[in-house]
């Protein structure tokens, strides 16, 4: 779609959320009239064409979801009405003709109404995690993987002690989505305490990692952003105080030592540009004395082999010198100081890492990236990543669509923004 195109969504009252799907070509959208509508995305004539429009829930539908393909068309929906449904389509049925999209039973374990809803990464069973105003998180998954019958909780996150209700503010979740780095694991933010904490679930138990933060006002929404090669992850929320918060956090803190700069193509050390290439050098030709020796040899074609041999030497003294210096001055490095350029696959698959050779603590360690300060100070609603984890789109009750990039110099700006009520009103 090379141009901006208004949808006739036809919904009876507001819109709470829309929700594409893996390929882009689905969309659905939810709001306070009860209904789900799903729209197909016509590539001949680049138009959204309603597939079908569901009577889904007593009250606001207020969140939707998508699984991954390879488990079929599975959309989630949640309402206050403190339900949460499966919808599965069933592509023998016609379009428009109701019976399109087949309605699980509702999950009804909660008692307060449900904010929050996203199916697992495709790399895990097929699963939803639910976040409601009474506190909890549920983690759902089917009994029968086949006919995706029967959904029954797994295990629950206590995340308000006590319980929590619907005035405390809602419960926002998200997975991670990166299946290399430590994997199950879930961001929950919100409710009545207004902190943000790490989970990761081992053996059907969700154990808390880390509390990222604890906020003066409501957490509205959170996304965890995919990594695409980043040593670290981006966590983003959406604050009622106007603030969008991003933080790094290391799930192995020996990255946190270690990692790239924030663009790939940025090295963000010393001043001095010749010392800190040597230093990158030297770490390179350590970690991989095969390759090193191999780009030494073709670079010096007409050298005889005695003076290849000196120079290994002299690199190898070099290079122990260095490691002799770092091990006695007793002192870590900066934490944004990087100490490879080779990004975060090489340190993902390297089991000697300097930090655990040097026995650092293996607890997971985070830090506040960028706290954003959107003018005008209005709640803001929702927040997503896009797919590389390289740009924040926000949504905020201004009725303003942003878009966020970070900057050479790690810095957020925006880059673009969309005023759907003045569209609305042009058209």
């Amino acid at each position: 779609m090379d141009q901006d195109q208004s949808i006739p969504v036809n919904h009876d009252d507001f819109i709470h959320d829309i929700a594409y799907n893996f390929y882009g070509s689905r969309l659905a959208t939810c709001g306070s009239d009860r209904c789900i509508k799903i729209w197909d995305w016509n590539r001949q004539t680049g138009l959204w064409i309603l597939n079908e429009s569901i009577g889904a829930h007593d009250s606001s539908i207020v969140r939707l979801s998508w699984a991954h393909p390879e488990f079929g068309q599975v959309l989630a929906s949640c309402s206050l009405d403190c339900t949460v449904r499966i919808w599965v389509e069933q592509e023998t049925n016609m379009k428009n003709s109701s019976m399109r999209w087949r309605g699980l039973m509702p999950l009804g374990d909660s008692k307060a109404a449900v904010h929050s809803i996203a199916f697992a990464p495709e790399y895990s069973s097929l699963s939803i995690a639910t976040g409601s105003s009474d506190g909890k998180v549920r983690l759902y998954s089917p009994t029968d993987p086949v006919r995706l019958s029967n959904w029954t909780v797994n295990c629950m996150i206590d995340f308000v002690p006590g319980g929590a209700t619907d005035a405390d503010g809602p419960l926002c979740v998200s997975w991670c989505k990166s299946r290399f780095s430590s994997p199950h694991m879930l961001v929950v933010g919100g409710s009545k305490h207004k902190n943000v904490k790490i989970y990761q679930l081992l053996s059907n138990v969700f154990v808390e990692l880390l509390e990222l933060a604890q906020y003066d006002s409501h957490v509205l929404d959170i996304d965890w952003a995919p990594t695409m090669g980043r040593s670290y992850h981006l966590i983003a929320t959406a604050c009622a105080d106007g603030h969008i918060r991003i933080y790094k956090f290391w799930s192995d803190p020996s990255l946190a030592k270690t990692h790239l700069s924030d663009s790939l193509f940025v090295y963000d050390g010393d001043s001095d540009d010749n010392k800190d290439d040597a230093n990158m050098k030297a770490l390179d030709t350590s970690r991989h004395p095969d390759d090193a020796s191999a780009s030494s040899d073709e670079a010096s074609d007409d050298t005889d082999d005695s003076e290849d041999s000196v120079d290994d030497e002299d690199s190898e003294d070099s290079i122990s010198a260095d490691d002799d210096d770092d091990d006695n001055d007793g002192t870590d490095s900066d934490p944004d100081r990087s100490s490879s350029a080779s990004g975060g696959g090489l340190y993902a698959s390297d089991p000697d890492r300097r930090g655990r050779q040097r026995g650092r603590p293996s607890a997971p360690r985070s830090e506040l990236a960028s706290d954003i300060a959107v003018q005008p100070s209005v709640p803001i609603r929702r927040i997503r990543w896009n797919s590389s984890g390289t740009l924040l789109v926000s949504s905020s009750d201004d009725g303003v669509v942003r878009m966020w990039r970070m900057t050479a110099s790690g810095t957020w700006r925006e880059v673009a923004a969309v005023n759907a009520e003045k569209d609305a009103a042009e058209d």
